[in-house]
């Protein structure tokens, strides 16, 4: 591994809990996805002297349970969390998220946060170098084509509006694309992978999940470096050497 170059802007940088409506408003703008997630219960800003620069939003999907329990059993509610969003600006440049991440843990296990589940991939097939190069621990990936990206080139969720009944019967049994044609009008189903990663903050517990690793994915199609998107291999390859 090649040795890394400090970033000086991550001096200058703090990191405290921000309102949910605050954290809302950043990441509906920001955010690739300009989606919020209805289970948020807590957020952390990014602030550079009084501007905020990024936004972590946790809090439970209805998978997260399952999904935590699956691995560890003896664990409260109040013990885990979800990873929900991440935002940080391109204007500071590398190694802030992973600062950035790397705060916001620690702060978490000033509350008594045990275990932090993350997806990468879902709308865009990244694989999560990110939390390779933060200590996260990966779990396998499963088929997601719960994204439908519109003729504007933004991703929508199919999930929540299938949940609440947004889509009559006969929409849906004509399949995913129908429902997202119904909703959002012309565009096309992602075809994509949600790749599952664990980050235990308790001492211990580090060693009983390692039992159940997968060896993380390398060579994405399309990856996310330093907040861009990107297909560029040899970047790939490089990035994954230093994971």
């Amino acid at each position: 591994m090649g040795k890394v170059e400090h970033n000086p802007q991550l001096d200058l940088l703090s990191v405290a809990p921000i309102s949910l409506s605050d954290a809302k408003g950043i990441t509906v703008a920001r955010h690739y996805m300009r989606t919020w997630p209805q289970g948020a219960r807590l957020a952390f800003g990014l602030f550079m002297a009084r501007q905020c620069l990024g936004v972590m939003v946790l809090g439970y999907a209805p998978t997260t349970e399952k999904k935590v329990k699956k691995y560890t059993n003896n664990i409260r509610r109040d013990q885990y969390i979800e990873l929900q969003r991440t935002w940080v600006s391109d204007k500071l440049g590398h190694n802030a998220e992973s600062w950035f991440m790397a705060r916001a843990m620690r702060s978490l296990k000033k509350i008594g946060i045990w275990v932090v589940l993350t997806h990468s991939g879902g709308c865009k097939d990244d694989v999560g170098f990110i939390f390779q190069a933060s200590g996260w621990l990966y779990f396998g990936a499963e088929k997601c084509n719960d994204f439908f990206k519109t003729a504007a080139n933004e991703y929508k969720n199919l999930v929540s509006a299938l949940r609440f009944g947004r889509v009559p019967k006969d929409i849906i049994s004509t399949g995913s694309q129908s429902c997202g044609e119904y909703l959002f009008g012309p565009g096309q189903i992602v075809e994509a992978r949600r790749h599952l990663y664990l980050y235990p903050i308790k001492k211990g517990i580090r060693r009983r999940l390692k039992k159940y690793t997968s060896p993380f994915p390398k060579n994405p199609a399309v990856y996310r470096l330093n907040q861009a998107w990107g297909n560029d291999q040899m970047e790939v390859r490089a990035r994954g050497a230093n994971a």
